[in-house]
C-alpha cells in the first residue's frame, strides 16, 4: 500500500498512523493512504518563509517566470501518467481529465510567457509617480512588492491539477513560497505532480510544499504575513473565516466557493443562438459530470423558445453513452 508522503522543510516526511484512504471511485479499491499526523507545521512554515521566500525574491520576475516554464515542461513530459492517475483516482476519462491536466499546463505556460515580459528586477510600479511639489523634487510612487510570508492553498477535489497550478503559478511568479493542502479524495494526482517537480530540482528548497491529510496546526501556525486561498463550499469558507489567525491576526483569506452560474437566452435570439445554448448546456452537464465551478446551474429562456431548447438538450444528451 502506497502512503503519500508530505513534502515540507525541503524533505519528504511521512505522517504517523495508518492515515486516510484514497479510493478508486468506481471500484472502491484503496489506491493509497494519506496522513499528516505528527507534522510540525510551525517549523514547515518557518522554513518556507525564511529559506524559500528570500531565495525566490532574489530572482527577477523574468527569472521566476523561467522556472514556471521549466515546471510546465516537466508536467507535459508526464502528461500520459497524469491521465492514468485521473482515471483511477477521479474516474474521469481523457476528455474530462484534459480540462484539469492540460488546463494546469496551459496556465503555467501562460504565466511563464507573461512573466518573461516583466523586466523589472525587483519592484513593480503601481501607476505613475504623483508630484508633491511644484518642481517635482518631491514625489510619491506606489510600488508592488511580494508578501514576506507564504501562500497556503486549501484545494477542492474536482481539479487536483488545475486547482494547484493556477494558484501556484501566480504565487511563485510573485516570489511567494506555497504550501498545498489537496482534497484527500483526489490527492494522488496533486502529489504526483509535486513529486515530479521536486525531483526535477527546479525551485529553491521550501518553495513548493504539499501536506496530505489533516495536519494539526494548519491554520494555527500562520501569521499576518501569510495568505490563504481556499476553494470549496461556502459553509467551509465561513468556518475558516472564523479562525483566530484570519479573524483577528490579519492573515489574508481568499475564497472561491459555491457558484450558481446561469445561461440566459434573449427574446431576440435566433436558431444559431439556440444551438449554441444547447451545445454549451450539454457540455457543462457532462464534462467532469458537471463538477466544475463554471458549470451552468440554471437556464433562463423565453417561453416561446422553451420547447426548442428542451428538445435540443434532450436530443443531444441521448447521443452520450
Amino acid at each position: 500500500m502506497t502512503k503519500l508522503a508530505n513534502y515540507i522543510e525541503g524533505r519528504w516526511q511521512d505522517g504517523n498512523g495508518p492515515g486516510s484512504p484514497v479510493l478508486d471511485p468506481i471500484t472502491g479499491e484503496t489506491l493509497a493512504t494519506v496522513s499528516a499526523d505528527g507534522l510540525n507545521m510551525a517549523a514547515a512554515y518557518d522554513y518556507a518563509r525564511q529559506q524559500a521566500g528570500p531565495a525566490l525574491r532574489k530572482l527577477s520576475y523574468a527569472e521566476r517566470a523561467a522556472l514556471l516554464g521549466e515546471i510546465a515542461k516537466v508536467l507535459q513530459a508526464n502528461r500520459d501518467k497524469y491521465f492514468d492517475i485521473s482515471l483511477r483516482n477521479s474516474g474521469t476519462v481523457q476528455n474530462d481529465s484534459a480540462v484539469d491536466v492540460d488546463g494546469a499546463i496551459y496556465t503555467l505556460s501562460f504565466y511563464a510567457k507573461a512573466g518573461a515580459k516583466m523586466v523589472e528586477k525587483a519592484l513593480r510600479l503601481d501607476g505613475e509617480a504623483a508630484p508633491l511639489a511644484k518642481d517635482n523634487v518631491f514625489a510619491s510612487q506606489h510600488i508592488f512588492v511580494p508578501i514576506q510570508g507564504l501562500a497556503l492553498f486549501i484545494n477542492a477535489f474536482n481539479f487536483p491539477a488545475w486547482g494547484l497550478w493556477e494558484k501556484a503559478a501566480a504565487a511563485l511568479l510573485s516570489g511567494v513560497p506555497v504550501v498545498i493542502k489537496p482534497a484527500t479524495s483526489t490527492a494522488w494526482l496533486t502529489h504526483e505532480m509535486v513529486k515530479d517537480v521536486v525531483e526535477a530540482n527546479i525551485l529553491p528548497s521550501g518553495a513548493l510544499n504539499i501536506v496530505c491529510g489533516r495536519p494539526e496546526g494548519l491554520l494555527d501556525a500562520l501569521n499576518g504575513l501569510d495568505v490563504v486561498s481556499f476553494t470549496g463550499s461556502a459553509d467551509t469558507a465561513a468556518s475558516l473565516r472564523d479562525h483566530p489567525r484570519i479573524k483577528h491576526d490579519g492573515v489574508r483569506f481568499n475564497a472561491e466557493t459555491d457558484s450558481v452560474n446561469s445561461a440566459i437566452l434573449g427574446p431576440d435570439s435566433d436558431d444559431d443562438a439556440v444551438a449554441l445554448l444547447v451545445r454549451e448546456a450539454v457540455r457543462e452537464l457532462t464534462i467532469k459530470s458537471g463538477q466544475k465551478c463554471t458549470a451552468i446551474r440554471r437556464i433562463f429562456v423565453p417561453e416561446s423558445k422553451y420547447d426548442a431548447v428542451a428538445q435540443g438538450i434532450i436530443a443531444k444528451l441521448k447521443t452520450i453513452t
